[in-house]
């Protein structure tokens, strides 16, 4: 009787030994194979960690233009020995025969002269300027591109409006990353062409438009109407209306074109733009 309750234990015994050296060696067999199954690429940042980032690096390359009494926003696209180019909106220039004061990212200021406006009338033209001024420093310049399809876009520029800005009166904004709605196949009047879900403010005018990966790829200035909507607002260079050439009504036409913000597209800026100037896009 005791030799076979001690058979018993000792086969009991096994069975667990076992059991256990099996659930051991299954544990090191899958922690082997983990690395070789897990995702070898890096995590995707978090949207807002992009966004900041993305308005740390158009900080460096946007300035303010100062007119008058006024302010305006601009983008410094090209450096040749000191010489900096920047371009803005033409309506930002309200007296086109003064010196634009630029201040930069730095804080300096710098007088600058216009080289060429585009805005030769509103039917034909496009509301695009260039300055040019001098400086011993040394400032970043945007890259250029064409907006591809799916790429979400930031608006910059230098708000008038102290409430939409975090810092002091005139600080540097930049908006949340959002999404083109419509990207017209033809310019509308004074060049506007890609339009944007992101609420833009006086003084931002002459701003970038930045993709994702902070390449410029249209020059903000036209934002949504604030008291009255008018379907010849929108108005192709040949007259005929926006809202017509949508397949949906007038109404919810015009109710879709003024619920957008609307950039020129920086094609248009290199197409313009003299040759000497050598603007072209990065690929």
């Amino acid at each position: 009787m005791i030799t076979g309750v001690y058979h018993l234990m000792k086969l009991n015994f096994s069975f667990k030994t076992i059991s256990i050296l099996s659930l051991f060696l299954t544990s090191l067999f899958w922690s082997d194979l983990e690395p070789a199954i897990a995702p070898s690429h890096h995590p995707i940042l978090p949207e807002k960690i992009a966004e900041k980032q993305l308005c740390k690096t158009a900080a460096k390359f946007t300035v303010k233009i100062i007119s008058g009494e006024g302010w305006g926003t601009g983008i410094l696209v090209q450096k040749q020995d000191n010489v900096y180019t920047l371009v803005t909106n033409d309506h930002v220039l309200r007296d086109k025969t003064e010196n634009f004061v630029v201040e930069t990212e730095d804080g300096e200021q710098y007088q600058a002269s216009l080289l060429v406006s585009f805005h030769h009338n509103q039917i034909t033209g496009n509301d695009l300027a260039i300055l040019q001024f001098n400086s011993q420093k040394s400032y970043p310049i945007v890259s250029l591109a064409k907006w591809q399809k799916e790429e979400r876009v930031m608006a910059i520029g230098f708000p008038m409006d102290v409430n939409v800005t975090s810092s002091k009166k005139g600080g540097l904004t930049c908006t949340k990353l959002g999404e083109v709605s419509k990207y017209l196949a033809r310019p509308m009047r004074s060049g506007y062409q890609i339009g944007y879900k992101l609420t833009v403010f006086n003084g931002m005018s002459g701003g970038p438009l930045l993709n994702n990966h902070g390449q410029l790829v249209g020059i903000i200035g036209m934002g949504e109407p604030i008291i009255f909507v008018n379907p010849d607002i929108y108005l192709y260079k040949d007259g005929s209306r926006v809202t017509e050439s949508l397949d949906i009504s007038s109404e919810k036409a015009l109710d879709f074109l003024s619920s957008l913000s609307w950039a020129i597209p920086s094609e248009t800026l290199v197409d313009l733009s003299p040759s000497e100037l050598g603007l072209n896009f990065e690929f």
